[in-house]
């Protein structure tokens, strides 16, 4: 029986590496989609470059932006967080477009984005490179802080810690 013992843990082993391996290797799809929906070149260095040259609260607001994991009515209503997925204004689903480029509640804030409120191209503003863009394209880091600036400006992103102290009473 001695002899047995060290082939099973050896095949135990072996297998735990194959499927390790496999795990490692093979992404699901679904990963990244959101991200991948504004950004073309993701994963990329660019990435890495961009999030190297935020503070760690920009870094932040920038990743819930490019991964659509926002305190935003339409991602909390996905995870079932809230009852709607409307915006305070009552215009439409409280998305990231339209938190950005069209919410009346955010009109002043919005001056921030000055120049790139016209363009309404998400994939800019979130350094994301786009298919028609060259080889040697680089995130428009003007662009990615004034969206950051904005959002920040809002308080939008900011935790509720009235409500907060209420549900742990």
């Amino acid at each position: 029986m001695a002899s047995d013992r060290p082939r099973l843990t050896k095949r135990i082993v072996l297998k735990s590496q194959q499927v390790l391996a496999r795990a490692t290797t093979q992404t699901p799809t679904k990963v990244g989609d959101a991200v991948r929906r504004i950004d073309a070149g993701w994963p990329g260095r660019h990435t890495r470059r961009m999030y190297d040259e935020l503070s760690k609260r920009q870094a932040s607001v920038l990743a819930q932006l490019r991964t659509g994991m926002t305190p935003l009515n339409g991602y909390l209503h996905n995870i079932k967080a809230v009852e709607s997925n409307l915006c305070e204004c009552g215009g439409a689903v409280e998305s990231r477009e339209h938190f950005i480029f069209h919410c009346v509640r955010w009109s002043e804030q919005r001056e921030i984005l000055g120049v790139w409120t016209g363009e309404e191209d998400l994939s800019r503003l979130l350094g994301g490179k786009t298919t028609t863009d060259d080889d040697d394209w680089t995130p428009d880091m003007d662009a990615v802080r004034a969206v950051i600036h904005f959002t920040l400006a809002t308080k939008r992103f900011e935790r509720d810690t009235s409500t907060q102290a209420r549900t742990t009473r």
